[in-house]
């Protein structure tokens, strides 16, 4: 009889707050019950006593648990806001101390190419870079340190880390690099990680061929022309860039042509452009502006353009304030 009525009073207490607390009170509101009905095994003239006991502790565990959950509740609510203000908070405090650090340090660490004559050029025998991108950087640094561009220069207010479009988003993310100016197009996926800044040049995707050596003036191969003889053939794209996909998707507007070529990825421009020469592949495939850089009496750039490319500079999410300044220098620029 009494593990009859100390299995009812278990059961009977469990359903009511089966849907009201979540685990954690309910295994605390087992526990109460196991000890309280133990106790009407030892003291069984004290029955109604313990009963009462039992429900009187499971209604304040109840009520406990849903104050509890009230103010869970409200805290997703109301203090939702409230922690995702605080989560706003720190990181706005974060983006305010970042411009002032970099100040403090005395001096900007930007990731610019090293091989883009023109844009970003590291020349290794006199230790100078060169290029739009590298002067940019110099005029965001005198910004920062409210000198002239050619201060910023003669100062080093500009530490310059190369960097490939392999490893270029992997350096602004651990914090190698303060900023990115390095080729990097503006795409909405990209503004979905990183602060992007207002595009400071634009360019578009070309195709780069080995020369027809029996003719001086040839546009192309004896076999490439334009990107209409790429069926089939292999084509040269920098890894982690957006080339193939717009490539295809101008082939798609092609509707006469179908055209359908293999892609291989290299970690360089450098490599590209070295498979390309040793026929590894047929076609090198970037912007035109690097692919100027690299052309040569054995190399051709043919007449297809596609896609234009927006270069903007980069900085991680939580670092916006910089971002602001550097459209303020682009507005100039």
């Amino acid at each position: 009889m009494e593990t009859k009525v100390k299995t009812e009073i278990e059961t009977e207490i469990e359903t009511e707050i089966e849907t009201e607390v979540e685990t954690e009170v309910k295994t605390e509101i087992k526990t109460e019950i196991k000890t309280e009905v133990d106790m009407i095994g030892k003291t069984h003239f004290r029955f109604p006593i313990a009963v009462l006991c039992l429900l009187m502790s499971a209604l304040l565990l109840l009520a406990c648990a849903c104050g509890s959950g009230a103010g869970q509740s409200g805290g997703k609510e109301n203090g939702g806001k409230e922690n995702g203000g605080q989560t706003e908070q720190a990181a706005a405090e974060l983006d305010q101390a970042f411009v002032p650090g970099i100040k403090d340090r005395g001096y900007l660490i930007c990731g610019c190419k090293m091989d883009v004559p023109g844009l970003g050029f590291y020349e290794e025998e006199t230790d100078t870079w060169s290029g739009l991108e590298i002067e940019l950087a110099y005029s965001i640094a005198a910004k920062l340190f409210d000198v002239d561009a050619e201060t910023a220069k003669n100062q080093a207010l500009v530490h310059f880390e190369g960097v490939t479009v392999a490893d270029r988003e992997e350096k602004l993310q651990d914090g190698s690099i303060d900023i990115m100016i390095a080729t990097f197009t503006i795409t909405p996926e990209r503004s979905k990680t990183y602060a992007l800044s207002d595009s400071y040049y634009t360019d578009y995707i070309g195709l780069m061929v080995r020369k027809d050596q029996s003719d001086a003036n040839s546009l192309g191969s004896d076999a490439i022309k334009s990107i209409a003889d790429l069926d089939g053939r292999s084509v040269a794209v920098a890894k982690n860039s957006t080339t193939r996909e717009h490539m295809l998707n101008y082939l798609n507007t092609m509707n006469s042509i179908k055209v359908h070529p293999l892609f291989m990825e290299y970690s360089s421009y450098d490599k590209m452009f070295a498979a390309l020469k040793e026929g590894t592949v047929d076609v090198m495939s970037v912007d035109v502006s690097i692919l100027n850089g690299y052309l040569d009496h054995n190399t051709t750039i043919l007449g297809d353009r596609f896609a234009s490319q927006h270069y903007g500079a980069a900085v991680m999410p939580e670092h916006g304030e910089l971002i602001d300044i550097v459209n303020e220098v682009i507005a100039e620029f």
